[in-house]
């Protein structure tokens, strides 16, 4: 005769297995084995930077990624696992993530603020943070986490040192800089895995209509600053002036660019503010000008430069457009070269930008902990 024990711990065990059958169902709708790693990015409409070629490694090495969207599903590279941003799927993912991997210190979190509460790493979800190679001060990267509408966020500054556990570097000297600036205690390695592959500048000249021979000046920001580029236009009618399409203007000799990897390529000389293709260009051979007038201003205020002052600047620096005028006049006589003065700035960034696979293998090692 059955016991009330027995039936008990009969009845115990099939719900047990029951759980166990919607458990695993779960898992292989959402993803199966847990992920390796979650991009927490803002910049998924306009997949760029490390995070981009980090993952692509990834993808190369059959180690799967998680990626955030906010609407448009065709903006997540191909080889992730495509969630929308703060749904069911996506919270589940990044729990059972083995790392977070994102960019930007220190990190104005966005958590999403939808469904009863913020995203949540698991008790071993270890985060990686990539600082790209900027001019501009430590600490002024905006990162939205993830990619939800501003009705559904809830920023607050968390402090980096809290939060990561690895950080990869342009260089030695930047680590140490931003470890001191905020707090950082955590190992950090040096990569920067740029995902952008420029063209040829013929490439770039003939997919864009500019003839070979013109002076071309490419123009690229990346903050809101005034760029001057209608006044340059008036002053040099005999050169093309490349911009994005939020910088054109109505002149006759400006034109448009197809993206930023075209506009570098193809330009003679770059004109740009604290915008991390600067190093590209000048990894690329391209003079750089850095108009941003309020750059001495950051001497003054926050924990400083990425760069030392003035010593690594990759260009001089133009706070109106005369300068700019003057610097561009001044290289071109000079055969598009490098000014004189800023030569050793010019490498010293150049050499910021490192080969992906070697870059990516070294962050892959460091989060395996075989360093």
């Amino acid at each position: 005769m059955t016991t009330a024990s027995q039936r008990w711990t009969s009845l115990l065990r099939r719900a047990d297995r029951r759980l166990a059958h919607r458990s695993t169902r779960a898992a292989s709708a959402w993803g199966g084995a847990r992920p390796f790693a979650c991009a927490m990015t803002g910049g998924s409409a306009t997949c760029t930077g490390s995070v981009l070629a980090f993952t692509e490694y990834l993808h190369e090495q059959g180690i799967g990624v998680v990626w955030a969207y906010q609407q448009d599903r065709g903006q997540v590279p191909r080889w992730a696992t495509a969630v929308r941003a703060g749904s069911a799927r996506h919270r589940y993912l990044a729990a059972r993530a083995q790392w977070w991997v994102t960019d930007g210190l220190p990190m104005r979190i966005v958590d999403p603020d939808t469904k009863g509460g913020a995203l949540e790493r698991g008790p071993d979800t270890r985060l990686l943070v990539f600082v790209e190679p900027t001019v501009d001060r430590v600490g002024a990267d905006l990162v939205d986490w993830p990619l939800l509408s501003p009705g559904q966020r809830r920023p607050h500054q968390l402090p980096g040192e809290a939060r990561a556990d690895l950080v990869a570097v342009p260089s030695r000297d930047v680590g140490d800089r931003a470890a001191r600036a905020l707090g950082i205690t955590c190992p950090s390695v040096v990569a920067v895995p740029r995902a952008e592959r420029l063209p040829s500048r013929d490439q770039a000249r003939a997919r864009l209509g500019i003839e070979p021979r013109i002076g071309v000046i490419g123009f690229l920001r990346l903050r809101e600053a005034h760029f001057p580029v209608a006044e340059v236009a008036v002053e040099l009618p005999g050169h093309v002036l490349l911009t994005l399409a939020a910088d054109s203007v109505d002149a006759a000799n400006v034109e448009v660019a197809t993206g930023p990897a075209d506009l570098v390529a193809a330009c003679d000389l770059l004109v740009t503010d604290t915008s991390p293709w600067a190093p590209i260009a000048a990894r690329a051979g391209r003079p750089v000008v850095i108009f941003a007038p309020d750059l001495r201003d950051l001497l003054s205020r926050g924990p400083g430069l990425y760069v030392r002052w003035p010593r690594d600047l990759p260009g001089p620096l133009a706070g109106s457009a005369t300068d700019v005028v003057r610097a561009v006049l001044e290289s071109e006589s000079s055969g598009w070269s490098v000014a004189a003065g800023s030569a050793v700035g010019h490498e010293r960034f150049a050499a910021l930008i490192d080969e992906p696979a070697e870059s990516c293998a070294r962050v892959l090692q460091a989060m395996r902990g075989d360093r």
